[in-house]
């Protein structure tokens, strides 16, 4: 079954201020199956929405546990470009949200190089409607594709993951 991991992020003082979820799945026969093996056949399948519609509500319900414990960090949720670019994505993300009593910026939003090298405009315009509504957006991975520091200024990102190969 699906199951979620959660990884950390610390600061220099070893305190954590943020974590992401992560997506695991153990099958009966096979065990566990790396994340490269089923997120390709998810995203291949149209399986990627409720995928990743399922880890929003996993990150919702984990938000208002942590918060319950006195814990505020935000917690990161990888979105796929095949969801990113769904025409009702904002509004579902929305609904996932208000049906969970979540405020959007206990989430981080994480998108990848890729997902914001298509479509520019539209991305861009999307990313700033949900900024506008509060939620935040991280890149994961930069350094692998285009790279370009000067095309990021045009985005309204809070956090940029550089990749070790950059």
């Amino acid at each position: 079954g699906l199951s979620v991991a959660l990884q950390t992020q610390v600061n220099g003082a070893q305190q954590i201020v943020g974590a992401e979820l992560l997506a695991r799945w153990t099958h009966p026969t096979l065990g566990s199956v790396a994340p490269s093996q089923f997120i390709p056949l998810a995203e291949q399948s149209n399986l990627i929405n409720p995928l990743g519609d399922w880890m929003l509500t996993q990150a919702c319900l984990l938000s208002v546990q942590l918060k319950a414990r006195g814990h505020g960090f935000p917690l990161s949720v990888n979105i796929s470009a095949r969801q990113f670019r769904q025409p009702d994505f904002e509004a579902r993300l929305q609904a996932i949200l208000l049906a969970h009593g979540v405020a959007p910026d206990a989430l981080m939003l994480e998108i990848t190089e890729s997902l914001t090298m298509t479509d520019q405009g539209d991305t861009i315009a999307s990313m700033g409607r949900l900024v506008g509504l509060g939620f935040r957006f991280s890149m994961d991975d930069f350094g692998t594709g285009y790279s370009s520091l000067s095309y990021l200024k045009r985005l309204p990102l809070h956090e940029l993951k550089i990749d070790r190969s950059f």
